[in-house]
Protein backbone atom coordinates (compact mmCIF):
# COMPACT_ATOMS: atom_id res chain seq x y z
CA UNK A 1 0.00 0.00 0.00
CA UNK A 2 1.33 3.09 -0.77
CA UNK A 3 0.99 6.31 2.06
CA UNK A 4 -0.25 9.45 1.09
CA UNK A 5 2.86 11.43 2.04
CA UNK A 6 4.08 9.63 -1.26
CA UNK A 7 1.50 8.69 -3.51
CA UNK A 8 1.18 11.14 -6.63
CA UNK A 9 -2.24 12.32 -7.67
CA UNK A 10 -4.14 11.69 -10.41
CA UNK A 11 -7.02 13.44 -11.40
CA UNK A 12 -5.25 16.65 -12.90
CA UNK A 13 -5.43 16.14 -16.42
CA UNK A 14 -2.41 19.17 -16.22
CA UNK A 15 -0.12 17.19 -14.15
CA UNK A 16 0.48 14.85 -11.09
CA UNK A 17 2.22 16.22 -7.81
CA UNK A 18 4.33 13.97 -4.83
CA UNK A 19 5.83 14.80 -1.93
CA UNK A 20 8.51 15.09 -0.76
CA UNK A 21 10.63 15.62 2.53
CA UNK A 22 10.84 19.58 1.82
CA UNK A 23 9.53 20.06 -1.10
CA UNK A 24 6.19 19.21 -2.88
CA UNK A 25 7.23 18.39 -7.03
CA UNK A 26 4.67 18.50 -10.18
CA UNK A 27 5.42 16.72 -12.95
CA UNK A 28 3.58 19.03 -15.66
CA UNK A 29 1.53 16.65 -18.56
CA UNK A 30 3.19 17.44 -22.31
CA UNK A 31 -0.29 18.98 -23.72
CA UNK A 32 0.18 21.61 -20.72
CA UNK A 33 3.50 22.94 -20.97
CA UNK A 34 2.77 25.65 -22.97
CA UNK A 35 -0.02 26.97 -20.54
CA UNK A 36 1.78 26.09 -17.39
CA UNK A 37 5.25 28.23 -18.53
CA UNK A 38 2.93 30.93 -19.83
CA UNK A 39 1.25 30.91 -16.43
CA UNK A 40 4.21 30.78 -13.71
CA UNK A 41 6.48 33.49 -16.23
CA UNK A 42 3.17 36.05 -15.83
CA UNK A 43 3.64 39.47 -13.39
CA UNK A 44 0.01 37.74 -12.55
CA UNK A 45 1.86 35.02 -10.35
CA UNK A 46 4.40 36.67 -9.64
CA UNK A 47 2.08 39.13 -7.48
CA UNK A 48 0.02 36.50 -5.77
CA UNK A 49 3.20 34.97 -4.70
CA UNK A 50 5.11 37.90 -3.31
CA UNK A 51 1.64 38.98 -1.52
CA UNK A 52 1.84 35.08 0.00
CA UNK A 53 -1.45 34.21 -1.76
CA UNK A 54 -0.03 31.64 -3.97
CA UNK A 55 3.07 29.07 -3.63
CA UNK A 56 6.22 29.76 -4.76
CA UNK A 57 7.42 27.79 -7.27
CA UNK A 58 11.52 26.67 -9.10
CA UNK A 59 11.07 25.02 -12.75
CA UNK A 60 12.97 22.40 -13.58
CA UNK A 61 12.92 22.27 -17.55
CA UNK A 62 14.81 19.30 -18.67
CA UNK A 63 14.68 16.78 -21.60
CA UNK A 64 13.20 14.49 -19.28
CA UNK A 65 10.22 16.73 -18.56
CA UNK A 66 8.93 20.04 -16.85
CA UNK A 67 8.73 20.06 -13.14
CA UNK A 68 7.71 23.00 -10.64
CA UNK A 69 9.01 22.55 -7.28
CA UNK A 70 7.46 24.47 -4.46
CA UNK A 71 7.91 24.71 -0.76
CA UNK A 72 6.05 22.72 1.42
CA UNK A 73 3.59 24.19 3.38
CA UNK A 74 5.07 23.30 7.07
CA UNK A 75 1.84 21.54 8.42
CA UNK A 76 -1.17 20.76 5.88
CA UNK A 77 -4.57 20.33 7.13
CA UNK A 78 -7.95 19.52 4.97
CA UNK A 79 -11.52 21.47 5.07
CA UNK A 80 -12.87 19.48 7.30
CA UNK A 81 -10.31 20.32 9.72
CA UNK A 82 -11.34 23.70 9.58
CA UNK A 83 -13.70 26.49 11.42
CA UNK A 84 -16.17 28.31 9.66
CA UNK A 85 -14.04 31.47 9.20
CA UNK A 86 -11.35 29.29 7.92
CA UNK A 87 -13.41 28.10 5.03
CA UNK A 88 -14.84 32.03 4.93
CA UNK A 89 -10.99 32.90 4.25
CA UNK A 90 -10.17 30.72 1.84
CA UNK A 91 -13.58 31.26 -0.08
CA UNK A 92 -12.71 34.86 0.02
CA UNK A 93 -9.31 33.86 -1.04
CA UNK A 94 -10.16 31.86 -3.79
CA UNK A 95 -12.88 34.94 -4.74
CA UNK A 96 -10.37 37.20 -4.84
CA UNK A 97 -7.94 35.38 -7.06
CA UNK A 98 -10.80 35.06 -9.66
CA UNK A 99 -11.49 38.23 -9.83
CA UNK A 100 -7.97 39.45 -10.22
CA UNK A 101 -7.49 36.60 -12.73
CA UNK A 102 -9.98 37.70 -15.30
CA UNK A 103 -8.66 41.14 -15.58
CA UNK A 104 -5.62 39.82 -16.32
CA UNK A 105 -6.36 37.51 -18.78
CA UNK A 106 -6.29 34.08 -16.34
CA UNK A 107 -9.48 32.02 -14.86
CA UNK A 108 -9.80 29.64 -12.23
CA UNK A 109 -11.01 26.02 -13.65
CA UNK A 110 -11.75 24.51 -10.57
CA UNK A 111 -12.62 26.43 -6.91
CA UNK A 112 -11.95 23.61 -3.94
CA UNK A 113 -10.79 24.33 -0.67
CA UNK A 114 -8.87 21.48 -1.03
CA UNK A 115 -6.72 23.66 -3.59
CA UNK A 116 -5.64 25.50 -0.52
CA UNK A 117 -3.73 25.25 2.45
CA UNK A 118 -2.90 27.30 5.54
CA UNK A 119 -0.04 28.72 6.48
CA UNK A 120 -0.62 29.96 10.23
CA UNK A 121 -3.93 31.62 9.80
CA UNK A 122 -3.89 32.56 6.42
CA UNK A 123 -5.10 30.31 3.40
CA UNK A 124 -2.47 30.21 0.70
CA UNK A 125 -3.19 28.61 -2.99
CA UNK A 126 -0.73 25.49 -3.45
CA UNK A 127 -2.60 24.45 -6.85
CA UNK A 128 -1.72 26.59 -9.03
CA UNK A 129 -2.28 24.65 -11.95
CA UNK A 130 -6.21 25.46 -11.23
CA UNK A 131 -5.48 28.95 -13.78
CA UNK A 132 -6.14 28.44 -17.14
CA UNK A 133 -6.50 31.33 -20.38
CA UNK A 134 -9.39 33.07 -20.24
CA UNK A 135 -12.18 32.68 -22.78
CA UNK A 136 -13.03 36.26 -23.82
CA UNK A 137 -16.57 35.51 -24.95
CA UNK A 138 -17.79 33.47 -22.04
CA UNK A 139 -20.23 34.56 -19.32
CA UNK A 140 -19.65 31.69 -17.57
CA UNK A 141 -16.97 30.58 -14.51
CA UNK A 142 -16.90 27.05 -14.86
CA UNK A 143 -15.84 26.61 -11.41
CA UNK A 144 -19.05 28.62 -10.24
CA UNK A 145 -20.97 25.64 -9.39
CA UNK A 146 -17.98 23.49 -8.23
CA UNK A 147 -17.26 26.34 -5.62
CA UNK A 148 -21.23 26.71 -4.56
CA UNK A 149 -21.31 22.89 -4.36
CA UNK A 150 -17.41 23.08 -1.74
CA UNK A 151 -17.49 26.72 0.31
CA UNK A 152 -21.23 28.45 0.16
CA UNK A 153 -23.43 25.15 0.70
CA UNK A 154 -21.28 23.89 3.68
CA UNK A 155 -21.62 27.09 5.10
CA UNK A 156 -25.13 27.61 4.50
CA UNK A 157 -25.63 24.02 6.47
CA UNK A 158 -23.52 24.53 9.25
CA UNK A 159 -25.87 27.40 9.42
CA UNK A 160 -28.81 25.59 8.82
CA UNK A 161 -29.31 22.13 9.90
CA UNK A 162 -26.11 22.16 12.50
CA UNK A 163 -23.67 20.31 9.98
CA UNK A 164 -20.62 20.69 11.08
CA UNK A 165 -17.92 22.13 8.65
CA UNK A 166 -16.23 18.07 9.23
CA UNK A 167 -18.90 16.75 7.42
CA UNK A 168 -17.03 17.96 3.81
CA UNK A 169 -14.92 15.03 4.58
CA UNK A 170 -17.70 12.84 3.08
CA UNK A 171 -18.10 14.55 -0.24
CA UNK A 172 -14.56 15.39 -2.16
CA UNK A 173 -16.60 17.60 -4.52
CA UNK A 174 -19.22 19.22 -1.96
CA UNK A 175 -22.65 18.75 -1.77
CA UNK A 176 -24.58 18.61 -4.90
CA UNK A 177 -28.40 20.85 -4.44
CA UNK A 178 -29.88 17.97 -5.89
CA UNK A 179 -29.27 15.76 -2.97
CA UNK A 180 -30.15 18.30 -0.27
CA UNK A 181 -33.37 20.00 -0.94
CA UNK A 182 -35.21 17.06 -0.42
CA UNK A 183 -33.74 17.18 3.08
CA UNK A 184 -35.19 20.57 3.87
CA UNK A 185 -38.46 22.18 4.79
CA UNK A 186 -40.64 24.98 1.91
CA UNK A 187 -39.86 27.46 4.57
CA UNK A 188 -35.77 26.64 4.47
CA UNK A 189 -35.56 26.09 0.75
CA UNK A 190 -37.68 29.65 0.04
CA UNK A 191 -35.09 31.56 2.13
CA UNK A 192 -33.25 34.19 0.80
CA UNK A 193 -30.01 32.26 2.08
CA UNK A 194 -31.20 28.64 0.71
CA UNK A 195 -33.17 29.98 -2.68
CA UNK A 196 -29.95 30.74 -4.80
CA UNK A 197 -27.44 27.86 -3.85
CA UNK A 198 -29.67 25.02 -3.31
CA UNK A 199 -33.52 25.33 -4.11
CA UNK A 200 -33.18 27.11 -7.97
CA UNK A 201 -30.00 24.42 -9.21
CA UNK A 202 -32.21 21.60 -7.74
CA UNK A 203 -35.64 22.95 -9.72
CA UNK A 204 -33.39 23.39 -13.19
CA UNK A 205 -31.11 20.89 -12.72
CA UNK A 206 -33.72 18.68 -15.46
CA UNK A 207 -34.30 21.81 -17.57
CA UNK A 208 -30.61 22.36 -18.24
CA UNK A 209 -29.57 18.45 -18.69
CA UNK A 210 -32.14 18.70 -21.72
CA UNK A 211 -31.54 21.87 -22.98
CA UNK A 212 -27.57 22.22 -22.65
CA UNK A 213 -27.21 23.55 -26.57
CA UNK A 214 -29.30 26.61 -25.74
CA UNK A 215 -27.87 27.05 -22.22
CA UNK A 216 -24.55 26.94 -24.19
CA UNK A 217 -25.20 29.53 -26.16
CA UNK A 218 -26.64 31.50 -24.06
CA UNK A 219 -23.47 31.75 -21.53
CA UNK A 220 -21.60 33.58 -24.66
CA UNK A 221 -21.12 37.20 -25.89
CA UNK A 222 -18.39 38.62 -28.16
CA UNK A 223 -18.33 42.10 -26.32
CA UNK A 224 -15.31 41.57 -23.54
CA UNK A 225 -16.12 44.11 -21.69
CA UNK A 226 -19.40 43.24 -21.47
CA UNK A 227 -18.47 39.85 -20.46
CA UNK A 228 -15.74 41.12 -17.34
CA UNK A 229 -18.10 42.76 -15.82
CA UNK A 230 -20.70 40.44 -15.68
CA UNK A 231 -18.42 37.76 -14.61
CA UNK A 232 -17.50 40.66 -11.66
CA UNK A 233 -20.50 41.28 -10.47
CA UNK A 234 -21.17 37.22 -9.81
CA UNK A 235 -17.85 37.10 -8.02
CA UNK A 236 -19.33 40.12 -6.08
CA UNK A 237 -23.01 38.66 -5.36
CA UNK A 238 -21.31 35.20 -4.20
CA UNK A 239 -18.88 36.99 -2.24
CA UNK A 240 -21.98 38.91 -0.42
CA UNK A 241 -24.01 35.22 -0.21
CA UNK A 242 -20.72 33.40 1.61
CA UNK A 243 -20.16 35.95 3.96
CA UNK A 244 -23.85 36.03 5.30
CA UNK A 245 -23.80 32.57 5.26
CA UNK A 246 -20.71 32.80 7.27
CA UNK A 247 -21.19 35.59 9.71
CA UNK A 248 -24.37 33.34 10.91
CA UNK A 249 -22.55 30.03 10.54
CA UNK A 250 -22.00 30.08 14.70
CA UNK A 251 -25.42 29.95 15.61
CA UNK A 252 -26.30 26.71 16.26
CA UNK A 253 -22.67 25.96 17.30
CA UNK A 254 -22.44 23.85 20.67
CA UNK A 255 -20.66 25.98 23.09
CA UNK A 256 -19.80 22.72 25.63
CA UNK A 257 -15.77 24.63 26.26
CA UNK A 258 -15.59 27.74 24.47
CA UNK A 259 -16.96 29.77 27.71
CA UNK A 260 -14.67 27.26 30.25
CA UNK A 261 -11.42 29.62 31.00
CA UNK A 262 -14.02 32.23 32.20
CA UNK A 263 -16.10 29.56 34.40
CA UNK A 264 -13.16 27.24 35.62
CA UNK A 265 -13.78 28.04 39.21
CA UNK A 266 -10.77 25.52 40.03
CA UNK A 267 -9.02 27.98 38.49
CA UNK A 268 -7.86 31.58 40.69
CA UNK A 269 -5.68 34.52 39.52
CA UNK A 270 -3.04 32.96 40.82
CA UNK A 271 -2.76 29.40 39.66
CA UNK A 272 -3.16 31.08 35.81
CA UNK A 273 -0.47 33.46 36.44
CA UNK A 274 1.77 30.61 37.99
CA UNK A 275 1.04 27.88 35.18
CA UNK A 276 1.72 30.77 32.78
CA UNK A 277 5.17 31.93 34.29
CA UNK A 278 6.22 28.50 34.56
CA UNK A 279 5.54 27.58 30.98
CA UNK A 280 7.14 31.04 29.64
CA UNK A 281 10.13 29.80 30.89
CA UNK A 282 9.87 26.70 30.25
CA UNK A 283 9.79 27.55 26.71
CA UNK A 284 12.86 30.01 27.03
CA UNK A 285 14.82 27.48 28.44
CA UNK A 286 13.84 24.70 25.57
CA UNK A 287 13.58 27.22 22.15
CA UNK A 288 11.65 24.79 20.22
CA UNK A 289 10.80 25.73 16.72
CA UNK A 290 7.29 23.55 16.63
CA UNK A 291 4.86 22.93 19.54
CA UNK A 292 1.96 21.06 19.48
CA UNK A 293 -0.96 22.16 21.96
CA UNK A 294 -3.57 19.54 22.44
CA UNK A 295 -6.67 20.70 23.90
CA UNK A 296 -5.81 23.98 22.92
CA UNK A 297 -9.10 25.56 24.29
CA UNK A 298 -9.25 29.29 23.74
CA UNK A 299 -5.66 29.21 22.68
CA UNK A 300 -3.47 30.99 25.51
CA UNK A 301 -0.63 28.73 25.85
CA UNK A 302 -0.63 28.35 22.23
CA UNK A 303 -0.08 32.00 22.36
CA UNK A 304 2.56 32.25 24.80
CA UNK A 305 4.43 29.29 22.31
CA UNK A 306 3.47 31.65 19.31
CA UNK A 307 5.56 34.86 21.04
CA UNK A 308 8.19 32.77 22.18
CA UNK A 309 9.18 32.00 18.57
CA UNK A 310 7.55 28.82 17.74
CA UNK A 311 5.42 27.70 15.37
CA UNK A 312 2.41 26.22 16.61
CA UNK A 313 -0.23 23.42 15.62
CA UNK A 314 -3.22 23.76 18.40
CA UNK A 315 -5.47 21.23 18.46
CA UNK A 316 -9.11 21.90 19.78
CA UNK A 317 -11.98 19.30 19.49
CA UNK A 318 -14.75 22.03 20.15
CA UNK A 319 -15.90 23.96 17.16
CA UNK A 320 -17.25 27.38 18.97
CA UNK A 321 -14.07 27.30 20.93
CA UNK A 322 -11.87 26.42 17.62
CA UNK A 323 -13.81 29.08 16.01
CA UNK A 324 -13.14 31.98 18.48
CA UNK A 325 -8.98 30.75 18.69
CA UNK A 326 -8.78 31.13 14.73
CA UNK A 327 -10.32 34.98 14.92
CA UNK A 328 -7.86 35.44 18.02
CA UNK A 329 -5.06 34.46 15.88
CA UNK A 330 -6.11 35.98 12.76
CA UNK A 331 -6.19 39.12 14.31
CA UNK A 332 -2.78 38.63 15.82
CA UNK A 333 -1.18 36.84 13.03
CA UNK A 334 0.59 34.74 14.84
CA UNK A 335 1.76 31.32 13.54
CA UNK A 336 -0.84 29.17 15.01
CA UNK A 337 -2.18 26.63 12.65
CA UNK A 338 -5.34 26.10 14.02
CA UNK A 339 -7.55 22.38 13.88
CA UNK A 340 -10.86 21.63 14.73
CA UNK A 341 -9.71 17.99 15.49
CA UNK A 342 -9.63 15.41 18.34
CA UNK A 343 -6.92 13.72 19.37
CA UNK A 344 -8.66 10.80 20.56
CA UNK A 345 -10.45 10.26 17.12
CA UNK A 346 -8.10 11.46 14.66
CA UNK A 347 -8.88 12.82 10.94
CA UNK A 348 -8.44 9.32 8.71
CA UNK A 349 -6.68 9.28 5.44
CA UNK A 350 -8.85 9.42 2.77
CA UNK A 351 -9.68 9.21 -0.92
CA UNK A 352 -9.10 6.73 -3.14
CA UNK A 353 -7.42 3.51 -1.25
CA UNK A 354 -6.98 6.25 1.33
CA UNK A 355 -3.98 7.41 -0.20
CA UNK A 356 -5.22 11.09 -1.33
CA UNK A 357 -5.12 13.10 2.06
CA UNK A 358 -2.91 11.81 5.38
CA UNK A 359 -4.51 11.20 8.78
CA UNK A 360 -3.93 13.44 11.39
CA UNK A 361 -1.62 11.19 13.51
CA UNK A 362 0.86 10.86 10.05
CA UNK A 363 1.14 14.50 10.03
CA UNK A 364 1.79 14.81 14.05
CA UNK A 365 4.24 12.01 13.93
CA UNK A 366 7.71 13.25 15.11
CA UNK A 367 7.06 16.85 13.83
CA UNK A 368 7.41 18.50 16.94
CA UNK A 369 10.00 19.90 19.77
CA UNK A 370 7.51 20.09 22.10
CA UNK A 371 4.03 18.51 23.25
CA UNK A 372 1.91 20.53 25.14
CA UNK A 373 -0.97 18.38 27.14
CA UNK A 374 -1.88 20.85 29.76
CA UNK A 375 -5.14 19.64 31.72
CA UNK A 376 -6.23 17.05 29.44
CA UNK A 377 -4.96 13.73 30.48
CA UNK A 378 -7.54 13.34 33.08
CA UNK A 379 -9.92 13.79 29.92
CA UNK A 380 -8.29 11.55 28.06
CA UNK A 381 -8.85 9.26 31.03
CA UNK A 382 -12.15 9.42 32.07
CA UNK A 383 -14.18 10.15 28.88
CA UNK A 384 -12.51 8.13 26.23
CA UNK A 385 -10.80 5.74 29.21
CA UNK A 386 -7.43 5.31 27.32
CA UNK A 387 -5.21 3.94 30.08
CA UNK A 388 -1.99 5.68 30.89
CA UNK A 389 0.07 3.82 29.08
CA UNK A 390 -1.30 4.20 26.04
CA UNK A 391 -1.54 8.45 26.65
CA UNK A 392 2.18 8.80 27.20
CA UNK A 393 2.76 6.20 24.42
CA UNK A 394 1.20 8.47 21.95
CA UNK A 395 2.80 11.51 23.53
CA UNK A 396 5.73 9.29 22.56
CA UNK A 397 5.24 9.17 19.60
CA UNK A 398 4.23 12.77 18.88
CA UNK A 399 7.36 14.45 20.31
CA UNK A 400 10.75 14.36 19.53
CA UNK A 401 11.85 16.13 22.54
CA UNK A 402 10.31 17.65 25.20
CA UNK A 403 6.41 16.60 26.43
CA UNK A 404 4.99 19.37 29.29
CA UNK A 405 2.11 17.89 31.24
CA UNK A 406 -0.56 19.06 33.48
CA UNK A 407 -1.25 16.27 35.91
CA UNK A 408 -5.09 17.02 37.77
CA UNK A 409 -5.35 15.05 40.77
CA UNK A 410 -7.91 12.66 42.04
CA UNK A 411 -9.28 15.51 45.08
CA UNK A 412 -9.91 18.33 41.89
CA UNK A 413 -13.31 19.62 41.38
CA UNK A 414 -13.31 18.92 37.60
CA UNK A 415 -11.80 15.26 37.92
CA UNK A 416 -15.03 14.47 40.26
CA UNK A 417 -17.02 15.73 38.26
CA UNK A 418 -15.71 13.65 35.12
CA UNK A 419 -15.55 10.16 37.60
CA UNK A 420 -19.49 9.95 38.02
CA UNK A 421 -19.29 7.79 40.75
CA UNK A 422 -16.07 5.38 39.23
CA UNK A 423 -14.02 5.56 42.04
CA UNK A 424 -13.07 1.91 42.13
CA UNK A 425 -11.70 1.83 38.31
CA UNK A 426 -10.28 5.78 38.83
CA UNK A 427 -10.52 7.42 42.34
CA UNK A 428 -7.04 6.03 43.44
CA UNK A 429 -4.95 6.69 40.23
CA UNK A 430 -2.38 9.49 41.40
CA UNK A 431 0.52 10.86 40.11
CA UNK A 432 3.29 8.12 40.46
CA UNK A 433 1.03 6.12 38.04
CA UNK A 434 1.43 8.48 35.64
CA UNK A 435 5.28 8.70 36.11
CA UNK A 436 5.29 4.43 35.89
CA UNK A 437 3.76 4.83 32.36
CA UNK A 438 6.34 7.02 31.69
CA UNK A 439 9.23 4.81 32.75
CA UNK A 440 11.01 4.00 29.49
CA UNK A 441 9.74 7.09 27.34
CA UNK A 442 9.96 9.98 29.21
CA UNK A 443 12.56 11.14 32.24
CA UNK A 444 10.65 13.50 34.56
CA UNK A 445 13.52 17.11 34.41
CA UNK A 446 10.92 19.62 36.59
CA UNK A 447 8.01 19.16 38.69
CA UNK A 448 6.41 22.67 39.77
CA UNK A 449 2.40 22.02 41.89
CA UNK A 450 0.06 25.09 41.71
CA UNK A 451 -1.87 26.28 44.78
CA UNK A 452 -4.79 24.60 43.33
CA UNK A 453 -2.99 20.84 43.98
CA UNK A 454 -2.49 20.62 39.81
CA UNK A 455 0.75 19.52 39.10
CA UNK A 456 2.86 20.77 35.83
CA UNK A 457 5.72 18.17 34.68
CA UNK A 458 8.14 18.93 32.12
CA UNK A 459 9.14 15.35 30.64
CA UNK A 460 11.98 14.28 27.92
CA UNK A 461 11.85 11.99 25.52
CA UNK A 462 14.09 8.75 26.10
Amino acid sequence: MTSASNAATFRDPAGSLHLEADRAVRVIHPASRRNVLEFIRSPFYLRLVNRGDAVATDVDDSPSGLRLLHPRIEFPSYPWEWTPSQLLAAAELTLRLQHEAINAGWSLKDATPLNLLFDGPRPVLVDILSFEPLDPTSTLWLAYAQYIRTFLIPLVLRRLLGWPISHTIFSRDGQAPVDIYPLLTWGQRLSRDVFFPITLPALLDRFSRSNARAAHAATHNTNPEFVCNLLHQRLDALARRTRRAAARASARMPQAWAAYPDTAGHYSSVDLEQKREWLRQTLVELRPDRVLDVGANTGDYSLIAAASGASVVALERDPLTAERLYRRTLQLNLPIQILRADIARPTPATGWENTETESLLDRLDARFDLVLLLAVVHHLLLIEQVPLTRILQLCHRLTRSHLVLEWVPTSDPMYQQLLRGRDELYGLINEEDLLQAAHGLFRPLRRAQLPNGRVLLLLQRI
